[in-house]
């Protein structure tokens, strides 16, 4: 585990095996701080090779108004190119087929990935849809499983209207995906936020994506 450069941006990279399945976990609007760590780990003791790319190079937020800050500024073409090269990076470890899961302001970007990034083979969006001005969902590439809480009231962005809308949108696009709810609210996943975190919701949506991965990845 450490902190890595690579072509196109750094992050924290965790391998605890043979490089031969990757994950890039992209963060929430908080940054690239010890919950996005946390997971890396988690991920990695299932057998995948972990990057997360550090989207804003070096800054974490600790309460709504600075996230809200580095969320608005925050360079969403080029946050997708570095998460590109996160792949890139990962591949070059030896990884032969990478994936990619992110969570809040993370999942709208992985979910942007499937359809702008190459080098990904499956992707796992949590709870966050980017806006159609930035790209086409239907034009998605990959499988896709996203993960959704009923009582997300993020309209827009992660509600389950939003969510029943990419469901179609990926039926548009032809590919293999599975679109999951669960009774909970936004960033049930987060174990730091005790407010919204819901233990059962977080280990089940865990497990079907180490599974997806699994299958996926090859």
């Amino acid at each position: 585990m450490s902190l890595v450069k690579f072509e196109g941006g750094t992050g924290y990279f965790v391998c605890e095996g043979p490089c031969i399945k990757g994950l890039v976990v992209v963060q929430e609007w908080w940054g690239l701080n010890q919950h996005m760590k946390d997971m890396a780990h988690r991920f990695a003791k299932e057998g995948l090779c972990v990057l997360v790319p550090d989207l804003y190079h070096g800054r974490f937020a600790t309460d709504k108004d600075e996230a809200t800050h580095l969320f608005n500024n925050l360079d969403w073409t080029g946050a997708v190119k570095e998460i590109e090269a996160a792949a890139a990076f990962l591949k070059s470890k030896g990884v032969q087929q990478v994936g990619i899961t992110g969570f809040c302001m993370g999942g709208a970007l992985t979910a942007a990935a499937a359809v702008l990034a190459n080098g990904f083979t499956a992707a796992a969006p949590f709870y966050g849809i980017p806006p159609p001005t930035f790209c086409d969902l239907s034009k998605t590439k990959i499988p896709v499983q996203g993960h959704f809480g009923l009582q997300d009231t993020h309209e827009g962005f992660a509600d389950p209207e939003t969510a029943q809308q990419y469901e179609k949108q990926l039926q548009n696009a032809g590919v293999e995906h599975e679109v999951l709810f669960y009774d909970a609210d936004h960033a049930f996943m987060n174990a730091t936020r005790p407010e919204v975190f819901s233990q059962d919701n977080a280990n089940l949506a865990f497990g079907r994506v180490v599974s997806f991965m699994d299958s996926k990845l090859g």
